[in-house]
């Protein structure tokens, strides 16, 4: 069962904007939105001062969040006869539903999530998936992909096509030329003669039947991830870790795609779609190669480069072009 987790991690999550979910319980009704879903990528993120740059001028900054508000529903839905997931709703009840696909594979929500809707439009949706991720821009493509018809805007952000080369790029060795101090314990924690593969290397610990050491191998993946996600390090968000076996049984597995060009090629399924692609230029875990060759099969999507940001969603300019493109979607959908 996967439990309800309350905080993000590394990941970057996804929205869909989508056309029916099951019907909520009632609270005080406000106008209807109808129509389809829309899907989305984000992760959580709060109010703060304005940051200094390296001149130590004040940097320009972004909007606000929406006020936090409370769930009208949540609960535990049974998925297959071994399987149960948290979801919860807020905002609207009768408004134009969206999905927050989360990180990881496996990150969890958090409350913060709710954050980037304005509640009195949206109904907002959002659940502790089997996996997630930066994660969240490829099941919110592959999603989109599947079913066009059911989809009328998408959210994207921190691109993960779940290709080879980039798996390698963050878990072979690319990103520890920029994250030296951080991969060496990532590496050390696996025998060099296992080292051609840390996937498949870390897959064997976190499997292991030593509680110990799947702990170990846990907080090593955990930590070598947290520690690479944000253009300044959060030493807090580091602390905190999970068990990372999903993230890890996805990516052995190509995140179960049937070709490592599947979500590239099928494009042309989801061209008709309203679509935002947010960026941090400096984004390690999921670097801007990813989104930039999304962007050039799909010119059709708004492309948003944030200069000065990583991967989190908790950046001060994403967070802010997530909003923005949350907005504009909204505007779309009361025409």
């Amino acid at each position: 069962m996967i439990r309800p987790l309350r905080f993000t991690t590394t990941s970057s999550p996804t929205l869909p904007f989508c056309r029916s979910l099951a019907p909520p319980r009632p609270p005080p009704p406000t106008p209807h939105a109808g129509g389809r879903r829309v899907l989305g990528c984000l992760a959580a993120a709060s109010s703060t001062p304005a940051p200094m740059d390296h001149l130590g001028q004040q940097m320009p900054m972004r909007r606000d969040l929406f006020p936090h508000i409370e769930p009208y529903d949540s609960g535990f839905l049974k998925v297959s006869g071994v399987h149960t997931i948290y979801y919860e709703q807020s905002g609207n009840t009768h408004g134009h539903p969206v999905v927050f696909l989360h990180g990881g594979p496996g990150a969890g929500t958090s409350p913060g999530n709710r954050r980037f809707f304005d509640p009195e439009f949206f109904r907002i949706v959002l659940f502790d998936q089997v996996f997630g991720g930066s994660w969240g821009s490829t099941l919110a493509l592959a999603y989109s992909q599947s079913h066009p018809d059911k989809v009328t805007g998408i959210v994207l952000r921190g691109i993960f096509l779940i290709r080879k080369k980039e798996l390698d790029w963050f878990y072979e060795g690319g990103a520890a030329a920029i994250f030296p101090d951080a991969w060496e314990p990532f590496r050390d924690f696996i025998p060099e003669d296992e080292r051609n593969c840390f996937i498949a290397a870390y897959c064997k610990r976190l499997t292991s039947s030593d509680a110990s050491v799947q702990v170990e191998a846990a907080k090593r993946w955990t930590m070598w991830e947290m520690m690479t996600a944000h253009l300044i390090q959060n030493h807090e968000n580091i602390k905190r870790g999970e068990d990372d076996k999903i993230e890890n049984h996805y990516f052995i597995n190509k995140g179960f795609l049937p070709s490592d060009s599947h979500l590239l090629d099928n494009v042309d399924k989801i061209r008709h779609i309203k679509a935002f692609i947010v960026q941090g230029r400096y984004d390690v875990c999921c670097p801007m190669m990813s989104a930039w060759d999304l962007h050039k099969a799909w010119p059709e999507a708004e492309f948003k480069v944030v200069p000065d940001a990583g991967h989190s969603a908790n950046e001060v300019g994403v967070a802010a072009e997530l909003v923005s493109a949350n907005e504009k979607l909204k505007n779309m959908l009361k025409k």
